[in-house]
């Protein structure tokens, strides 16, 4: 059975492969390397707004996954980047409160949805492990600054699917050292973060 989109041959790909690697080359390209990912200004990015919707998607609706769920989700995430916006704007996340802000606006927002979804018991028992997800990730980050995945899933009996995406809605940062991520709590203030790095 043939698709009735024309596939790209290899050469024509290559082709757009090479337009794309020559304008990276002649604009210039930075190669200083960061050590930490901030989610609470990635999440302004349309690329990492959509990654964020996608995992979540992914992980906490099972097959058949229903469209107006994706919806309902991306409503979400889009108001709490845009509430966490006026946030980071106002200067706030240099204090380090951007990452309660996301928690409040995603709780209120759960809470609200969760009501109205009773007629519909699966998707609102999706919504309600995500807000239950939440709740127990910002429980165990109130007396820690930071921690890697695993320890975190192990100390949530949850799996890393479900909560690394979580970790990046409330605007959590993320420390590489070779293979090892360690996800920093958004109430830590920079000042501090700073200091850890450069050990």
């Amino acid at each position: 059975m043939s698709s009735s989109r024309p596939t790209p041959t290899i050469d024509a790909t290559s082709r757009q492969l090479d337009k794309i690697v020559q304008a990276v080359i002649e604009r210039g390209y930075d190669q200083k390397h960061e050590d930490f990912d901030d989610y609470s200004i990635l999440i302004h990015t349309v690329e990492y707004r959509k990654l964020v919707i996608y995992q979540v998607y992914d992980s906490y609706f099972p097959p058949k996954r229903h469209e107006y769920e994706l919806h309902l989700l991306t409503t979400l995430v889009e108001s709490i980047e845009s509430n966490t916006g006026a946030a980071f704007v106002g200067g706030a996340i240099a204090g380090g409160v951007i990452g309660n802000a996301a928690y409040d606006c995603l709780k209120r927002l759960l809470a609200y949805l969760v009501g109205k979804l009773k007629p519909l018991g699966r998707s609102q028992k999706c919504f309600r492990e995500i807000g239950i997800n939440a709740d127990r990730l910002m429980k165990f980050f109130s007396n820690r600054k930071q921690a890697d995945l695993s320890t975190i899933c192990r100390a949530l009996k949850a799996e890393a699917d479900k909560i690394e995406p979580l970790l990046m809605l409330l605007g959590f940062r993320c420390r590489r050292r070779g293979n090892r991520r360690l996800w920093i709590s958004p109430n830590t203030s920079s000042k501090v973060r700073r200091k850890k790095s450069v050990k």
